[in-house]
């Protein structure tokens, strides 16, 4: 029989708690406990495994006010970040790998932290679900999820039923993605960084120390050299319009940032990807991310003519996509995916050669999938080359625009000394 003592009936109050059943079913609700230890023991006797128990009066406050942030995170409309996306597919692969329905995995997932904004498009997601809709269909219309790579995997996994294993590619494909970011960010920060320095170090050059020469000079200007005029000019120019310069670069840090984080660079990225350095391994890793959704669509029984037409609509729209359009029709005609592959240019030769062997052996979605890997890594070192590169050429860049200002200053600085003697 439980007792309660006097001083225990002090302490004794309500409890809010959270727990999951034997069937994993999560239930919510209120007791009268004399602690936390109490209710715990209260809720095992129930059958049930307790996730939280708090106070009534602590647990309301929180409930009744979210946060600015976990507002902001339920917003529909607001994408998901790139390392939030990723996340969100690694956990849905996780659970769906221990045999758990879609449904219920964005469930859960749903019932988790809703600061990234991961448990708010798990609901919409699972609602969607729910009605019928396809999960490459609610994928496609979750922001920051909309990619036409996954799509095209599930979009097999609907047709084959191996949905863990498309989850767990697209879940790699994202997470690949978001190294190969940080990995250019991080190779690109301290010379950002070295860049910035170099810029402010030359306004305060501009602002501070330039005009304290300007009233030795200024009835004999026209005696110093055109360099040292220039120097000059500019300094007046900055001095007098620096508050508005530094605002609009403000202005304009904000702006870029913002069309990073809501995807408007697109176009100016497209543009770019049209240079001759860059083109090669843009095209490079999108042909590598054309074998990779090939070869798990191939392993997954779907025809070779079906799953190329699953990849062209997956592939961005240009060369890529007009290549693998002509051999879709070329594979349709009867020719092999070697054959059709070489009458464009579309792979390298290796690559040609590896996918030739996998057709002669009978294992070609393998031999994609391998074929993808080279190509993976052929992408990679040749953007570790472009980076080499770059960083010295901008170190030389500010050290060239650091050099030509002192260059400048000292200059005026003896023409200043020649005109008083």
């Amino acid at each position: 029989m439980n007792m309660i003592t006097a001083t225990e009936a002090r302490t004794a109050g309500p409890y809010l708690y959270r727990a999951r059943d034997s069937a994993g079913k999560r239930v919510s609700g209120r007791l009268d406990a004399r602690d936390r230890n109490d209710a715990a023991l209260q809720l095992k006797q129930k059958g049930l495994f307790p996730i939280s128990i708090e106070t009534a009066t602590a647990e309301a406050r929180p409930a009744s006010t979210p946060t600015l942030s976990r507002r902001k995170a339920s917003d529909p409309k607001r994408p998901l970040t790139r390392a939030a996306a990723a996340r969100f597919m690694a956990r849905l692969a996780k659970l769906t790998e221990q045999q758990i329905s879609v449904d219920r995995a964005l469930g859960i997932i749903a019932e988790g932290d809703g600061k990234d904004g991961i448990a708010a498009k798990a609901s919409v997601m699972r609602r969607a679900v729910r009605e019928g809709t396809p999960l490459s269909a609610a994928v496609a219309e979750t922001p920051g999820l909309a990619d036409p790579a996954i799509a095209a995997l599930l979009q097999g996994a609907e047709v084959s039923g191996d949905m863990a294993k498309a989850l767990k590619t697209a879940s790699g494909i994202l997470e690949t993605r978001l190294a190969a970011i940080r990995s250019v960010t991080t190779s690109l920060l301290y010379p950002a960084i070295l860049f910035g320095i170099a810029i402010i170090s030359v306004g305060i050059i501009m602002i501070a120390i330039i005009p304290q020469f300007r009233p030795l000079i200024e009835d004999r200007m026209d005696l110093v050299p055109f360099l040292g005029r220039t120097i000059f000019a500019l300094s007046a120019f900055i001095s007098a319009l620096w508050p508005i310069i530094a605002a609009a670069t403000l202005l304009a840090a904000g702006a870029l940032w913002y069309l990073i984080r809501r995807g408007g660079l697109a176009p100016i990225w497209e543009r770019a990807q049209r240079l001759p350095g860059l083109r090669k391994v843009v095209q490079r890793n999108q042909v590598t991310m054309v074998l990779h959704i090939l070869g798990e669509l191939l392993t997954r029984e779907i025809t070779l003519s079906h799953a190329l037409q699953v990849v062209r609509r997956s592939a961005s729209p240009g060369p890529i996509q007009d290549a693998l359009q002509a051999a879709s029709e070329a594979v349709s005609s009867g020719d092999s995916l070697s054959t059709a592959l070489s009458q464009n240019g579309l792979v390298a030769a290796d690559v040609l050669e590896m996918i030739r062997i996998g057709e002669e052996a009978g294992n070609l979605p393998e031999m994609v999938s391998r074929a993808a890997q080279e190509q993976r890594e052929m992408a990679t070192r040749s953007l570790e080359r472009i980076l080499l590169l770059f960083q010295p050429a901008l170190i030389v860049g500010v050290g060239l625009m650091i050099g030509v200002s002192l260059y400048a200053l000292f200059s005026a600085i003896v023409s200043v000394n020649a005109i008083s003697f």
